[in-house]
């Protein structure tokens, strides 16, 4: 569990079968919005604008929840020290001053740098693999290795989504269900979100609608 999606380079490659091009290595106005959504809802569990490790522990306890996982649980200490790994490979990535801490300018900082050592547009650095990883997990709640629109649905609206707007959104990436979201396709999907600058990408969805 949370280990499943192999990286095939040192950033951790997830392939996503989509076109377009980008003529410099800087974040578009578009690409910030999508990236800065993910830092609030994700990681800044604690909404200080500042990443540290107690927003890990509190994303746990929310994940721990949905899961209904019992606390101490193994399922709850394999997440925790999935987390750390990811939390260290954040640091790794984006803590330039090495104070335990990630700024929002150390995250666009960092997605900028990632963008630069993108060749096809299709590289993420290993962190963010094993998030993807755990995130696909976390959503497949029955654990058959799919995610539906019910278990979607009951991730997101405990981040705060509606749950029309859930129902919405998985009916865009999935093709209204007939793409079946396996974790090759969230891999595919994840990539599009962070790298894609179209805003009809279906991978835009992966998080709920854009409001923006």
């Amino acid at each position: 569990m949370f280990d499943h999606y192999k990286s095939d380079n040192k950033f951790g490659r997830l392939s996503a079968s989509y076109n377009y091009t980008m003529a410099n290595f800087t974040l578009s106005e578009f690409q910030k919005k999508k990236i800065m959504r993910v830092f609030d809802m994700f990681y800044d569990i604690s909404n200080d604008k500042i990443i540290e490790w107690k927003d890990f522990t509190m994303a746990i306890k929310k994940i721990s929840d949905i899961h209904e996982w019992p606390k101490g649980g193994a399922q709850q200490e394999n997440a925790m020290q999935t987390l750390k790994l990811i939390w260290e490979g954040l640091k790794k990535y984006a803590d330039d001053n090495q104070d335990d801490k990630v700024t929002v300018e150390e995250w666009f900082k960092m997605w900028t740098e990632c963008l630069k050592a993108s060749k096809e547009m299709s590289d993420l650095p290993p962190w963010q693999v094993k998030y993807m990883n755990f995130m696909f997990d976390v959503n497949d709640t029955s654990g058959d290795d799919l995610i539906d629109v019910n278990e979607y649905t009951t991730v997101y609206t405990d981040y705060g989504i509606p749950k029309e707007q859930c129902v919405e959104a998985f009916n865009t990436f999935s093709d209204n269900g007939k793409v079946k979201i396996t974790r090759t396709e969230f891999g595919k999907l994840w990539a599009e979100y962070f790298l894609s600058d179209d805003r009809s990408a279906k991978g835009n969805f992966l998080f709920g609608p854009l409001d923006f």
